[in-house]
This record gives structure tokens, C-alpha cells and sequence, in this order.
């Protein structure tokens, strides 16, 4: 005898039930929210709970919760919940993916876009030296220190203490934070050959993939006063993604200046939306063409599902995007990360409180910002906005700091 189908909850009774275990199950009895508290705005959520929040909605109705739906604007609160998903209280979730959820955006004249490689090339402003690796020099390099210390300026101004991190990264310290995916070792033989290997299991020191993983183990243990952490650092980084290299755009061997902030959530966020606000206006400023919109990321190892979706649904993750060509196909030049409080779990980093504290870091790709600027303005600085000739001026070494 087959069991009965248990009945669809009505809209209510699906509201109490996700109540229940959310405040019982969940939270333990730590907590009491209601159907208009902001479950991940207020911190209620990790990684771990989203998977079973998910897992909650879909017993009660039966269905699966699409992966596109994972959005904040779907589960922002028990309320919101109820009227996305419950079929009896709103229209079901729709077949087709929703729109961006842009928090920037910017258009400009595309059609005078144009590839600048070449023309670097040509002139000795940009060498590909090997295989994922490139030289700098002229207007290539002097975009690239301009964005540089436009970003180390704005690290000073929310009191950030400079680092100096090496290329190397102890793989350890990787596999705590959850990063073991593409790490690269590069030998000397394998120098020769132009070519990265992923390092192979044994292997105890690699190539760092990003600059703030070099942060966390030197705060471990620490508890931090009332205000927020800041550091900031430039430094190379390496991603031997399946081989594929574009020269600017996508190389093994890239520089990436990061601001790096550690408080309470509240601290983290408020930091990280007004770097998003600064970039808005620096994008603004050169007239560039270039929005910034929600994304899911890499920061977490391949395969971690609870992440990813805390990350898509949190809107932890912003990327600035900027267009490289006419057709409109853009780069991600700069993200906006908050990665709650999973490093400061991971390495014991706490408040005041005795609570882990969130992490969050804003990192700048500075090789794909000189192909984005040069794509879109030329190469020729005379023939830039006067607002963009400005700054380039202003920012170059030698100028006012």
C-alpha cells in the first residue's frame, strides 16, 4: 500500500513551519525572528543553515527550490519566502532567470572601442614575456600605477595599514580557509618551458591565488577591538585555470591590490558598499563603460554548495564589470566581497564579544583595468576625456600622493 500524499501546507501553516525551525532547529532557541526579520542582513544565516533553510522549504511544498532562485530578493525573510514560493500566495517562481540585480551601471559609446594589444605591442608598452605572463611599460604602466594608487588612497582613507605579502603562501593555511582548487607550483624547469603545474599533493608552499589569504593567518588567535581591522596590499598572484591564458585579460601571473576589512558584520558591509560607491564614481569620472552586479565567486573551493548559495543569496559578492569591446562583452575588474564569518571561524580571528568576526576584502585586478581603460579610450592619452587625462596625471608615480 502506497502512503498518502501528505497535503501542501496552506501559506500560514508553511509560515509557522518555517518559523518553528527556523527559531527550534536552526537557531537553536538563541534567537526569535518573525516572519519580517532579515535573515541574512541581521546574520542569521551561514553556509551551512541556507542548505538546510532550502531543504525546509522544499519538504513543506514538495518541489524543488530552482537554483536561479536563490536570490536575496527571494529569501530575504520568512514573509518573503512564503509569497515567492508558496503557490497559493503569489504566482510560482517564473521559468526564466530574473534580471540583474545591478547596483551600478554605466553606458558609454561602444562603437569606438577597439582592441589595444596590438597597438601595445607595437610600441614596446606591453611584452608577452610567456606563456601567462606579461610586461608593462608607457601608458600601459602608467594606468597601471594610476589605479594602483587610486585604491591605496582609498585604503588610507579608511585607516588601512599597508602590507608587503609574499608570492608564496604555506598550502596549509589554503586548505583551511577552503581554497585548494588550481593552486599552482611553478618549478624552474617548468619556467623554462612556459608552462604551470598544479602542485601536486605533498607539496607544502605554493603560489598564492589571491592576496588576503595572507591576512587571515597573521590575525589568528587575535581578538580585535571595537573597530574594524583594515589592511591593504598589491601583490602577484597565480591562477593556472585549465591552462587558458588571454594576455591582460586572463594570465597565470597577475597583480591584484586588495583592501582587506575585519569587524562586526555591520562594519564589514558598510566598508565594502562605500568602496562599491567610490568605484561607481572613479567609473564615472573616466567615463568608462562598466556596471556593478551581483556574482557568485571563486573565493570558495569548487563543489561547496552551502557557500556558493549563502554567497548568491546573501549578495556577498559584487563584481565591477567592464566592457572591453564593441559587441558590449565585459571583464570583471574589481570585486566587492563579504565572506561572513568563515575566516574568522576558520582562524579563530574573534570581537569583543567572543563571536567570530566577518571578514570582507575588495580586490582590484590591475592588468584587466589597463585593458579596459586602453580598450575603451584608446591609446592615445591626448585623444582621452579631459576628466580621464586628469587623473592619469594626478596618479602616476611622481605626482602629489
Amino acid at each position: 500500500m502506497t502512503a498518502p500524499v501528505k497535503p501542501m501546507p496552506t501559506p500560514l501553516e508553511f509560515e509557522r513551519q518555517l518559523l518553528r525551525f527556523i527559531n527550534g532547529t536552526v537557531l537553536g532557541g538563541t534567537a526569535n525572528i518573525d516572519r519580517d526579520t532579515r535573515l541574512f542582513e541581521d546574520g542569521y544565516m551561514n553556509s551551512l543553515r541556507i542548505l538546510d533553510l532550502i531543504a525546509a522549504v522544499e519538504k513543506s511544498l514538495g518541489k524543488r527550490v530552482p537554483d536561479r532562485a536563490v536570490r536575496l530578493a527571494n529569501f530575504r525573510t520568512v514573509g518573503t519566502i512564503v509569497s515567492v514560493f508558496h503557490p497559493d500566495a503569489t504566482t510560482a517562481v517564473p521559468d526564466v532567470p530574473s534580471t540583474r540585480d545591478v547596483v551600478f551601471e554605466r553606458r558609454g559609446e561602444r562603437s569606438r572601442f577597439a582592441s589595444p594589444i596590438d597597438a601595445l605591442v607595437k610600441r614596446g608598452d606591453l611584452r608577452l614575456t610567456s606563456a601567462g605572463q606579461v610586461a608593462l611599460s608607457g601608458l600601459a604602466l602608467r594606468v597601471f600605477h594610476a589605479i594602483d594608487r587610486t585604491v591605496a588612497r582609498w585604503a588610507r582613507e579608511l585607516g588601512a595599514a599597508e602590507r608587503r605579502y609574499p608570492s608564496m603562501i604555506d598550502r596549509a593555511v589554503l586548505e583551511r580557509a577552503g581554497r585548494v582548487d588550481h593552486l599552482t607550483l611553478v618549478t624552474p624547469s617548468e619556467r623554462s618551458d612556459s608552462k604551470a603545474a598544479t602542485a601536486p599533493l605533498g607539496v607544502t608552499t605554493v603560489l598564492a591565488p589571491a592576496v588576503c589569504y595572507h591576512t587571515y593567518p597573521e590575525l589568528e588567535g587575535m581578538t580585535l577591538g571595537p573597530d574594524a581591522e583594515v589592511l591593504t596590499a598589491v601583490g602577484r598572484c597565480y591562477r593556472h585555470e585549465d591552462g587558458q591564458y588571454v594576455p591582460l585579460e586572463r594570465l597565470w601571473d597577475f597583480t591584484m591590490r586588495e583592501i582587506i576589512i575585519l569587524g562586526a558584520r555591520d562594519q564589514v558591509e558598510a566598508q565594502r558598499q562605500s568602496l562599491v560607491r567610490q568605484v561607481g564614481e572613479l567609473v564615472t569620472l573616466l567615463e568608462l563603460d562598466g556596471s556593478v552586479e551581483p556574482a557568485t565567486d571563486p573565493f570558495f573551493a569548487a563543489g561547496d554548495e552551502g557557500r556558493r548559495l549563502m554567497q548568491q543569496a546573501g549578495a556577498l559578492k559584487h563584481e565591477l564589470r567592464l566592457a572591453v569591446d564593441a559587441t558590449g562583452r565585459t571583464i570583471a575588474a574589481a570585486s566587492f566581497n563579504h565572506h561572513h564569518d568563515y575566516f574568522g571561524t576558520r582562524f579563530a580571528i574573534k570581537l569583543m564579544s567572543g563571536v567570530p568576526a566577518h571578514s570582507g576584502c575588495v580586490a582590484f585586478g590591475l592588468e584587466r583595468w589597463v585593458l579596459a581603460v586602453l580598450a575603451q579610450h584608446g591609446v592615445n592619452e591626448h585623444d582621452w576625456p579631459a576628466p580621464g587625462r586628469a587623473w592619469l596625471a594626478d596618479a602616476s608615480p611622481g605626482a602629489r600622493a
